[in-house]
Protein backbone atom coordinates (compact mmCIF):
# COMPACT_ATOMS: atom_id res chain seq x y z
CA UNK A 1 0.00 0.00 0.00
CA UNK A 2 2.86 2.74 0.65
CA UNK A 3 6.30 3.02 -0.54
CA UNK A 4 9.59 4.53 1.03
CA UNK A 5 12.08 6.65 -0.25
CA UNK A 6 14.98 8.95 1.25
CA UNK A 7 14.98 12.50 -0.16
CA UNK A 8 17.59 14.45 1.31
CA UNK A 9 18.22 12.27 4.48
CA UNK A 10 14.79 12.34 5.01
CA UNK A 11 12.14 9.08 5.01
CA UNK A 12 9.00 10.44 2.49
CA UNK A 13 6.64 8.12 2.76
CA UNK A 14 4.26 7.87 -0.31
CA UNK A 15 1.21 6.21 -1.01
CA UNK A 16 0.34 3.00 -4.11
CA UNK A 17 -0.70 4.92 -7.33
CA UNK A 18 -3.70 4.69 -8.20
CA UNK A 19 -6.37 3.51 -5.52
CA UNK A 20 -7.21 -0.14 -5.44
CA UNK A 21 -10.30 -1.39 -5.26
CA UNK A 22 -9.53 -2.72 -1.69
CA UNK A 23 -8.37 0.73 -1.06
CA UNK A 24 -11.65 2.91 -2.46
CA UNK A 25 -14.09 0.28 -0.82
CA UNK A 26 -13.02 -0.83 3.02
CA UNK A 27 -12.41 3.23 3.85
CA UNK A 28 -15.70 4.11 2.01
CA UNK A 29 -17.39 0.96 3.92
CA UNK A 30 -15.96 2.07 7.29
CA UNK A 31 -17.27 5.52 6.95
CA UNK A 32 -20.60 4.22 7.32
CA UNK A 33 -20.06 3.83 10.41
CA UNK A 34 -20.09 7.85 10.58
CA UNK A 35 -23.54 7.55 10.64
CA UNK A 36 -24.16 6.44 13.97
CA UNK A 37 -22.72 8.85 15.84
CA UNK A 38 -23.53 12.57 13.38
CA UNK A 39 -26.86 10.98 11.52
CA UNK A 40 -27.54 11.98 8.27
CA UNK A 41 -24.44 14.52 7.95
CA UNK A 42 -22.17 10.87 8.67
CA UNK A 43 -23.66 9.19 5.34
CA UNK A 44 -21.91 12.02 3.34
CA UNK A 45 -18.36 10.58 4.64
CA UNK A 46 -18.18 7.76 2.07
CA UNK A 47 -19.31 9.80 -0.56
CA UNK A 48 -16.97 12.50 -0.13
CA UNK A 49 -14.31 9.93 0.15
CA UNK A 50 -15.09 8.57 -3.05
CA UNK A 51 -14.95 12.17 -4.69
CA UNK A 52 -11.51 13.10 -3.33
CA UNK A 53 -10.60 9.74 -4.49
CA UNK A 54 -11.89 9.79 -8.12
CA UNK A 55 -9.62 13.11 -8.40
CA UNK A 56 -6.58 11.26 -7.98
CA UNK A 57 -7.46 8.13 -10.42
CA UNK A 58 -8.68 10.30 -12.48
CA UNK A 59 -7.59 12.26 -15.82
CA UNK A 60 -9.03 15.05 -18.09
CA UNK A 61 -12.13 16.10 -17.56
CA UNK A 62 -13.67 13.59 -15.17
CA UNK A 63 -10.60 14.68 -12.96
CA UNK A 64 -11.91 18.18 -13.02
CA UNK A 65 -15.33 17.15 -12.92
CA UNK A 66 -14.47 15.02 -9.39
CA UNK A 67 -12.67 18.22 -8.27
CA UNK A 68 -16.49 20.11 -8.68
CA UNK A 69 -18.33 17.01 -6.89
CA UNK A 70 -15.84 16.61 -3.92
CA UNK A 71 -16.36 20.86 -3.67
CA UNK A 72 -19.63 20.54 -3.84
CA UNK A 73 -20.33 17.79 -1.53
CA UNK A 74 -18.23 19.38 1.00
CA UNK A 75 -20.15 22.54 0.58
CA UNK A 76 -23.43 21.15 1.02
CA UNK A 77 -22.86 19.17 4.18
CA UNK A 78 -21.04 22.48 5.64
CA UNK A 79 -24.48 24.51 4.58
CA UNK A 80 -26.76 23.72 7.20
CA UNK A 81 -29.22 21.85 5.00
CA UNK A 82 -28.88 18.59 6.35
CA UNK A 83 -30.44 17.61 9.48
CA UNK A 84 -28.51 17.07 12.65
CA UNK A 85 -25.85 19.77 11.79
CA UNK A 86 -26.43 21.53 15.51
CA UNK A 87 -23.22 23.16 17.36
CA UNK A 88 -22.04 20.21 20.11
CA UNK A 89 -20.56 21.87 22.93
CA UNK A 90 -18.14 20.23 25.24
CA UNK A 91 -17.24 22.49 27.84
CA UNK A 92 -18.97 25.70 29.28
CA UNK A 93 -17.99 28.84 26.90
CA UNK A 94 -14.89 30.96 28.26
CA UNK A 95 -16.31 34.47 28.21
CA UNK A 96 -14.03 37.64 29.34
CA UNK A 97 -14.71 40.93 30.84
CA UNK A 98 -16.77 42.76 28.38
CA UNK A 99 -18.61 39.44 27.16
CA UNK A 100 -16.59 38.22 24.13
CA UNK A 101 -16.35 34.26 24.44
CA UNK A 102 -14.48 31.10 23.29
CA UNK A 103 -16.48 27.98 22.33
CA UNK A 104 -15.29 24.45 22.83
CA UNK A 105 -17.75 22.96 20.26
CA UNK A 106 -17.64 21.83 16.92
CA UNK A 107 -20.09 21.33 14.26
CA UNK A 108 -20.74 17.21 12.80
CA UNK A 109 -20.45 18.26 8.89
CA UNK A 110 -16.71 20.01 9.92
CA UNK A 111 -16.09 16.70 11.83
CA UNK A 112 -17.55 14.12 9.20
CA UNK A 113 -15.31 16.37 6.75
CA UNK A 114 -12.16 16.89 8.58
CA UNK A 115 -12.21 12.71 9.53
CA UNK A 116 -12.54 11.63 5.77
CA UNK A 117 -9.92 13.86 5.08
CA UNK A 118 -7.71 12.41 7.68
CA UNK A 119 -8.51 9.00 6.36
CA UNK A 120 -7.44 9.90 3.00
CA UNK A 121 -4.24 11.82 3.81
CA UNK A 122 -3.72 8.16 5.81
CA UNK A 123 -3.82 6.78 2.47
CA UNK A 124 -2.15 9.16 0.48
CA UNK A 125 0.61 11.31 3.05
CA UNK A 126 1.69 14.79 2.68
CA UNK A 127 4.64 14.59 5.07
CA UNK A 128 5.61 18.05 6.04
CA UNK A 129 9.40 19.67 5.32
CA UNK A 130 12.08 21.37 6.79
CA UNK A 131 11.55 23.89 4.30
CA UNK A 132 8.25 24.28 4.99
CA UNK A 133 8.64 25.78 8.31
CA UNK A 134 9.74 29.47 7.22
CA UNK A 135 6.91 30.21 4.92
CA UNK A 136 4.72 28.98 7.31
CA UNK A 137 6.54 30.52 10.04
CA UNK A 138 6.10 33.67 8.02
CA UNK A 139 2.57 32.94 7.28
CA UNK A 140 1.73 32.89 10.97
CA UNK A 141 3.63 35.83 12.24
CA UNK A 142 2.41 38.56 9.72
CA UNK A 143 -1.84 38.27 10.69
CA UNK A 144 -0.44 37.50 14.26
CA UNK A 145 1.66 41.01 14.53
CA UNK A 146 -1.11 42.92 12.73
CA UNK A 147 -3.67 41.58 15.01
CA UNK A 148 -1.63 42.27 18.22
CA UNK A 149 -1.46 46.13 16.44
CA UNK A 150 -5.24 46.00 15.30
CA UNK A 151 -7.24 44.01 18.22
CA UNK A 152 -4.66 44.37 21.17
CA UNK A 153 -2.99 41.64 23.38
CA UNK A 154 -5.29 39.47 25.69
CA UNK A 155 -2.90 36.88 27.21
CA UNK A 156 -5.21 33.98 28.35
CA UNK A 157 -5.66 30.18 28.50
CA UNK A 158 -7.99 28.25 30.29
CA UNK A 159 -9.77 24.47 30.05
CA UNK A 160 -12.22 25.67 27.60
CA UNK A 161 -9.69 27.70 25.50
CA UNK A 162 -7.07 24.43 25.29
CA UNK A 163 -9.45 22.10 24.33
CA UNK A 164 -11.52 24.74 21.99
CA UNK A 165 -7.88 24.85 20.51
CA UNK A 166 -7.14 21.24 19.97
CA UNK A 167 -10.92 21.04 18.29
CA UNK A 168 -10.15 23.84 15.99
CA UNK A 169 -6.82 21.94 14.73
CA UNK A 170 -8.52 18.60 14.11
CA UNK A 171 -11.86 19.65 13.14
CA UNK A 172 -12.07 23.11 11.91
CA UNK A 173 -8.84 23.21 10.30
CA UNK A 174 -8.58 20.25 8.67
CA UNK A 175 -11.91 20.91 7.31
CA UNK A 176 -11.43 24.19 5.51
CA UNK A 177 -8.06 23.13 4.05
CA UNK A 178 -9.37 20.45 2.96
CA UNK A 179 -11.85 22.24 0.85
CA UNK A 180 -10.12 25.67 -0.13
CA UNK A 181 -6.94 24.26 -0.52
CA UNK A 182 -6.91 20.40 -1.42
CA UNK A 183 -9.86 20.83 -3.27
CA UNK A 184 -10.51 24.03 -4.88
CA UNK A 185 -7.36 25.65 -5.57
CA UNK A 186 -5.77 22.57 -5.99
CA UNK A 187 -8.56 21.69 -8.54
CA UNK A 188 -8.10 25.66 -10.05
CA UNK A 189 -4.16 25.09 -10.35
CA UNK A 190 -4.69 21.80 -11.98
CA UNK A 191 -7.02 22.80 -14.66
CA UNK A 192 -5.21 26.13 -15.50
CA UNK A 193 -1.45 24.33 -15.11
CA UNK A 194 -0.90 25.47 -18.77
CA UNK A 195 -0.69 29.08 -17.45
CA UNK A 196 2.13 29.26 -14.82
CA UNK A 197 1.34 32.42 -13.25
CA UNK A 198 -2.74 31.81 -12.72
CA UNK A 199 -1.35 29.58 -9.51
CA UNK A 200 -1.10 33.53 -8.38
CA UNK A 201 -4.10 34.56 -9.54
CA UNK A 202 -5.80 31.41 -7.94
CA UNK A 203 -3.90 32.28 -4.71
CA UNK A 204 -5.51 35.60 -4.54
CA UNK A 205 -8.93 34.37 -5.63
CA UNK A 206 -9.47 31.93 -3.31
CA UNK A 207 -8.19 34.00 -0.80
CA UNK A 208 -10.66 36.58 -1.51
CA UNK A 209 -13.23 33.30 -1.08
CA UNK A 210 -12.20 32.65 2.46
CA UNK A 211 -12.66 36.05 3.54
CA UNK A 212 -15.77 36.47 1.77
CA UNK A 213 -17.09 33.26 3.53
CA UNK A 214 -15.76 34.44 6.76
CA UNK A 215 -18.26 37.48 6.82
CA UNK A 216 -20.36 36.02 9.45
CA UNK A 217 -17.80 35.76 11.94
CA UNK A 218 -15.94 39.00 12.20
CA UNK A 219 -17.40 40.61 14.57
CA UNK A 220 -15.71 44.18 13.10
CA UNK A 221 -14.01 45.68 9.49
CA UNK A 222 -10.35 45.06 11.25
CA UNK A 223 -11.19 41.56 11.75
CA UNK A 224 -12.47 40.59 8.41
CA UNK A 225 -9.31 42.72 7.17
CA UNK A 226 -7.24 40.16 9.59
CA UNK A 227 -9.00 37.42 8.08
CA UNK A 228 -8.24 38.64 4.26
CA UNK A 229 -4.56 38.53 5.43
CA UNK A 230 -4.51 35.47 6.98
CA UNK A 231 -6.63 33.10 4.36
CA UNK A 232 -4.12 34.84 1.74
CA UNK A 233 -1.04 33.56 3.90
CA UNK A 234 -2.53 30.23 3.96
CA UNK A 235 -2.94 30.47 -0.21
CA UNK A 236 0.35 31.17 -0.13
CA UNK A 237 1.50 28.28 1.93
CA UNK A 238 0.17 26.52 -0.26
CA UNK A 239 1.50 28.22 -3.53
CA UNK A 240 4.69 27.94 -2.50
CA UNK A 241 5.10 24.53 -0.91
CA UNK A 242 2.24 22.67 -1.61
CA UNK A 243 1.80 20.72 1.54
CA UNK A 244 -1.52 19.81 2.67
CA UNK A 245 -0.56 19.72 6.64
CA UNK A 246 1.68 23.00 6.39
CA UNK A 247 -1.52 24.81 5.05
CA UNK A 248 -3.26 22.95 7.94
CA UNK A 249 -0.23 23.17 10.79
CA UNK A 250 -0.39 27.55 9.35
CA UNK A 251 -4.38 28.10 9.82
CA UNK A 252 -4.13 26.39 12.91
CA UNK A 253 -1.06 28.64 14.45
CA UNK A 254 -2.79 31.89 13.19
CA UNK A 255 -5.87 30.42 15.11
CA UNK A 256 -4.06 29.08 18.18
CA UNK A 257 -2.12 32.54 18.89
CA UNK A 258 -5.64 34.59 18.11
CA UNK A 259 -7.51 32.73 20.87
CA UNK A 260 -4.22 32.66 23.22
CA UNK A 261 -2.79 35.86 23.07
CA UNK A 262 -4.83 38.27 20.85
CA UNK A 263 -8.55 40.18 21.98
CA UNK A 264 -11.33 37.12 20.75
CA UNK A 265 -13.57 37.97 19.20
CA UNK A 266 -13.04 42.14 18.42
Amino acid sequence: MFSVSIEQGAPVIRGANPFNSKMVWLPAAALCALAMPFGWTGLFAPVIWLALVAIENARGWKKALSFVIAGLLMLVVNSGVIPGNDHIALLAPYSDDVGNQIYASFRPAKAVIALTLVLFMLMRPQPLKRADLPVMAIAIAVPVIAGAFLLGVSVKLTATIALAALINLAVVCIAEEGFFRWVLQRGLETGLSQWKMWKWIVAVAVAALFTTLHTGWAASPALLALVGIAGLGYALVWTLRGSFWACVFTHWGVNLFHMTLLKYPF
